[in-house]
C-alpha cells in the first residue's frame, strides 16, 4: 500500500492505494483513517484496486471551514472518485463510514456493490446525551487518533446527534445496489440487532455475522472480512 494525496475542489484528500483492475473504496469509522483497513490488503485478491481515504476532518486529509455533515463527507468522496477517475467501485463502509456509504448510494453515485460493516445511520449516536457525555465521547475518539482535529470531531458528533441525516425505512427500502451486511456478533457500540434491521429493510441484501467480533471486525478478523468482500465482489464481476 502507498499513501498518496489528491487535490480536489474542496481540499486535499490523503489516501492509501494499491493498484489493480477492480476498484474498491473503503470508508473508515468516526475518528479513524484509511489505516483502519490496512490489515485486509494481504487477504484481498491482488486483482482488486484498493482505495482507503481519510475522511474529511480526520487523519491526514486537509479540508477546512466545512460543516462536517454526512452530506459534506459525501461531497468529499465524490470529488475523490471523480478526481481519480474511479468507475463503478465497490464501496465498503464501517460505522460512520457506512453511514456515508449509504448516503452516497442514495445520492446516485454509481457503485457496483455496497458492503456495510457494523454501519451507523439508524442507531442512536454518541452525541445524543448530555453535553458532558458528548465531551467524554469526543475524548474517546481523540485518544484513538490524536492526529484528528478535536473541533472537527466535536462538530461531526453534534451534527450526527441532530438525526437529520439518519436513514429512514423508506430510503433503505429504495436501495437497489447489491448489498452485503457484515457485523460483529459482539459489537457493543452498534449492537447486532441493527444488522438484522438493515437486512430486513434493504431488499435482497446478504447478511454475514462474524462470531466473536466487535465493532471493527476488519481489524480483529481481517481474513474473514476480506474473504466475504472477495467472494461477493467476484460474484458481482462474474455476473457482468
Amino acid at each position: 500500500m502507498q499513501r498518496s494525496e489528491i487535490h480536489t475542489d474542496i481540499g486535499t484528500i490523503s489516501y492509501l492505494h494499491r493498484d489493480g483492475a477492480v476498484p474498491i473504496i473503503f470508508l473508515h469509522g468516526l475518528g479513524g483513517s484509511g489505516n483502519n483497513w490496512i490489515k485486509l490488503q494481504q487477504y484481498l485478491d491482488p486483482g482488486f484496486a484498493l482505495y482507503m481515504p481519510d475522511l474529511a476532518g480526520q487523519g491526514r486529509t486537509k479540508i477546512e471551514s466545512y460543516d462536517y455533515t454526512i452530506g459534506m463527507q459525501c461531497r468529499a468522496i465524490r470529488s475523490f472518485v471523480d478526481g481519480l477517475g474511479i468507475s463503478h467501485p465497490a464501496l465498503v463502509g464501517n460505522s460512520y463510514g457506512g453511514w456515508v456509504s449509504l448516503r452516497l448510494v442514495l445520492s446516485g453515485m454509481p457503485v457496483s456493490r455496497l458492503f456495510l460493516v457494523d454501519s451507523a445511520g439508524i442507531n442512536k449516536t454518541g452525541g445524543e446525551g448530555t453535553p458532558e457525555s458528548r465531551e467524554a465521547f469526543v475524548d474517546r475518539i481523540m485518544r484513538m487518533n490524536p492526529r484528528n482535529s478535536r473541533e472537527s470531531i466535536r462538530q461531526m458528533i453534534i451534527n450526527n446527534a441532530t438525526g437529520r441525516e439518519k436513514l429512514s425505512d423508506e430510503e433503505l427500502g429504495s436501495i437497489s445496489v447489491p448489498t452485503t451486511i457484515i457485523w460483529g456478533s459482539e459489537d457493543r457500540i452498534i449492537p447486532v440487532d441493527y444488522a438484522y434491521r438493515l437486512h430486513s429493510l434493504i431488499h435482497g441484501s446478504d447478511l454475514e455475522i462474524i462470531q466473536g467480533a466487535g465493532h471493527t471486525p476488519q481489524t480483529s478478523n481481517p481474513e474473514e472480512v476480506a474473504g466475504i468482500i472477495s467472494r461477493f465482489t467476484m460474484k458481482g464481476q462474474a455476473k457482468e
